[in-house]
This record gives C-alpha cells, structure tokens and sequence, in this order.
C-alpha cells in the first residue's frame, strides 16, 4: 500500500514548535498519511550547527508523541557538499513505493530552483508549503507558529526563557547538555 510521506528538510538547530506546528498541519489537513523530519549533516550554507547526534536527539524526544512522525538520520551518509538533492534522491531509494513530498515554508518556495539540481527536485517532489510571516509565496496551510532556531539561539545565548517556543523536553535537553551557550 502506497502512503503519502511528507518529508520535512531542516537543519533543525534546534528543533521548535513552528517545526512540529508544519509536521501536525500538514498530517491535520491529510495531505500526508506520515511525516519524516530529516535533519542535514551539515547545511552548505550554515556553519554553525550544533552535533548531528545532538539534534537527532533532540528530534526524536520532540516528536515522541506525535503520531505518524518520525526522524530519518539519512542524511549521515550524505557527502560533502552536502546538497538536499542527494538526501533526496537517497529518500525516493527507502521510500520507492510511496508518493514523496516536500514540506517546506513559503519563504523559501521561490528559491528552491535555484538549489544544486532544484529543477529535478521540483520535478520529483510536490510540494506542501506552509505559510511564513513576511513571506507572499501562495501557502496551502495558511496557519503558522512564528519562530525561528535562530531566534532560539539567541534567547538562549542571552540566558532567556525558550519554552514554549520549544517542548519542554527540548528546553530541558538544552539545558542539561549545556548546548548553544556563547
């Protein structure tokens, strides 16, 4: 039986509530039957992640309770550079009989054919996008949780409080492993 998995691309750095909101949306409206977050080894066009093992954690106790979600460390045999179209093309292999998607924020819809190979990407893939503030990209699901890692970053830098902006479990996680600290 064919399913309909949405893949979810990210750094996830760390993973957050506008990350689990896209997942849930996307299952809610059954545009999808399951939903994969797929964190990159490292993302061409950021420096700073923190351990892949860290946020595959991270991910994995975020979404423990969420049905139909799941975390795929694929990307762990991507090479440099590392290009989402390789972690693509290594998901349509472990998925051969199911209908891939893209889930992605309407702020990067326009710019995905301008990524390494984006035209077979756009061919191979529909979409799913998820509406972003500032963003004017036509959105499938309107409703969305403003948050960004990066915002989380610097809360957490400047010692401030990142639940709820994060589950708990990820607040605490953060915490104890003493991660993102200037």
């Amino acid at each position: 039986v064919f399913m309909k998995v949405g893949i979810l691309l990210g750094s996830f750095n760390p993973i957050h509530m506008g990350h689990l909101h896209m997942a849930a949306s996307a299952l809610n409206a059954e545009l999808v039957d399951e939903v994969v977050f797929v964190p990159s080894v490292q993302n061409p066009w950021k420096t700073d992640s923190t351990d892949f093992r860290n946020r595959c954690f991270m991910i994995q106790l975020a979404i423990d309770d969420m049905e139909h979600c799941s975390l795929s460390s694929i990307d762990y045999r991507n090479t440099e550079p590392y290009y989402s179209v390789n972690t693509l093309k290594m998901l349509q292999e472990e998925y051969p009989e199911d209908e891939l998607y893209l889930i992605v924020g309407a702020d990067i819809v326009n710019t995905i054919k301008d990524w390494h190979e984006g035209g077979w990407i756009l061919e191979n893939f529909k979409l799913i996008t998820i509406a972003r503030q500032g963003s004017e990209a036509e959105a499938i699901i309107k409703k969305t949780i403003n948050v960004s890692s990066t915002e989380i970053r610097t809360l957490i830098s400047n010692g401030k409080q990142i639940y709820p902006l994060v589950p708990k479990v990820i607040a605490q996680y953060i915490k104890r492993y003493n991660l993102y600290k200037k």
